[in-house]
């Protein structure tokens, strides 16, 4: 991702953070991929699943690239999409199978066995990195960074 050298750190520690979160997304999705596999149930429903998330992770790096480069637009996509439909779409669906009486490993992954402890750390990596990400976007440092990059550019006075 690009930043530049006036970027504050908690710019930079969002781009790495989103990053860090999509990577996490993919490696939960390579993760199933291979569960799913292993346990001979891939079909037309795996690959759609895997295509939908294929699209995500491509907008949601877009975004942190637009991002990266100062587009206030993008900082409330990525709170919109992200943090809001994102991390619910995480957490909403484990605080609700706990609630049904799942185990943690079952309730994060939906899977028993040694996969679930992988997939249990790889998501809560990615909550995490959505978290600090969606935080340092918002501190007061990136606030005046995204406040200096609305400013219309003021043309020089003629003589």
């Amino acid at each position: 991702m690009t930043t530049t050298a006036s970027s504050p750190s908690t710019v930079r520690l969002a781009v790495g953070a989103w990053t860090a979160a999509v990577a996490a997304g993919a490696a939960e999705s390579v993760l199933a991929v291979t569960h799913a596999v292993r346990q001979d149930q891939f079909g037309p429903s795996l690959w759609a699943d895997v295509g939908l998330r294929l699209v995500v992770y491509s907008v949601a790096l877009a975004l942190t690239v637009h991002f990266a480069r100062g587009r206030r637009w993008a900082r409330t996509a990525l709170t919109v999409l992200l943090t809001g439909v994102g991390l619910a779409s995480l957490v909403v669906p484990a605080v609700m199978s706990l609630l049904d009486g799942q185990s943690v490993t079952e309730a994060l992954s939906g899977e028993t066995g040694r996969i679930a402890w992988a997939f249990v750390a790889v998501r809560l990596l990615h909550i995490a990195c959505v978290v600090v990400a969606s935080v340092a976007m918002y501190t007061p440092s990136a606030n005046r960074h995204f406040a200096r990059s609305a400013k219309p550019a003021t043309l020089p006075a003629h003589p």
